[in-house]
């Protein structure tokens, strides 16, 4: 494990400006040394404010990006993470999720073109207040397989306690295979988890979160606000 890099600010719009800057840094790094550069992000209200800044920073056309996880809801809902994505970087490449008719289906052509994408040059994830990452809730069938550092990268269905509770989501090995892995927190009680799973307490070591920072083959840089 590298040593994780938090980064605390007093205000989320000087964390995002923050973070925005830093991802498309390293993004553009990527595109001075190949055509193209993978990114994934998470959906939900947080990154949704990262967005422009990105867009402002980069260009789009040279960005394959993906959600980190997907709602088994209409490409075009509220609830779509990819709606969200394709709508704030209108001109990167955004793969829908959505690969096949059920979520097996989906999960293994989804998980199949992104393996296409290896290394990505960035991923951020978000986390729950239950210390979930993307849709890898704690408790969940099969949490642990996905939760495998070792595992084959891939995509599978998973199951969140809230609706719409089908979801489809990356697993941990395909989530790490970022050359920049980041998480984006605001709020005390994520802060709290954060604190517990850096501290190594044994209360946190269930939690998908704990799998992200405790098992990342590279430093995670955390952004973090109030």
């Amino acid at each position: 494990m590298g040593c994780n890099l938090l980064h605390c600010y007093a205000e989320r719009n000087v964390c995002l400006q923050a973070l925005s800057l830093a991802l498309s840094t390293h993004i553009q790094a990527t595109l001075a040394t190949q055509p193209r550069a993978g990114l994934v992000l998470p959906g939900g209200s947080s990154p949704q404010a990262l967005l422009p800044l990105l867009a402002q920073q980069l260009d789009g056309r040279c960005i394959d990006l993906s959600p980190s996880d997907e709602r088994w809801v209409p490409a075009q809902a509220a609830e779509s993470n990819w709606n969200l994505l394709q709508q704030g970087l209108p001109e990167a490449r955004c793969l829908d999720p959505r690969q096949g008719a059920s979520l097996t289906q989906a999960a293994l052509a989804w998980g199949e073109q992104l393996k296409q994408w290896l290394p990505f040059s960035a991923v951020l994830l978000g986390m729950g207040e239950d210390g979930h990452i993307a849709s890898l809730f704690p408790g969940m069938p099969g949490l642990a397989a996905a939760l495998d550092p070792a595992a084959e990268p891939a995509a599978l269905p998973a199951q969140a306690p809230q609706a719409p509770s089908e979801r489809l989501s990356l697993n941990l090995a395909m989530l790490q295979r970022g050359q920049w892995l980041g998480l984006l927190a605001f709020g005390a009680r994520k802060r709290e988890l954060i604190d517990a799973v850096l501290a190594d307490e044994p209360a946190a070591q269930d939690l998908p979160l704990y799998a992200w920072l405790q098992c990342s083959p590279v430093p995670v840089n955390i952004y973090w606000a109030p």
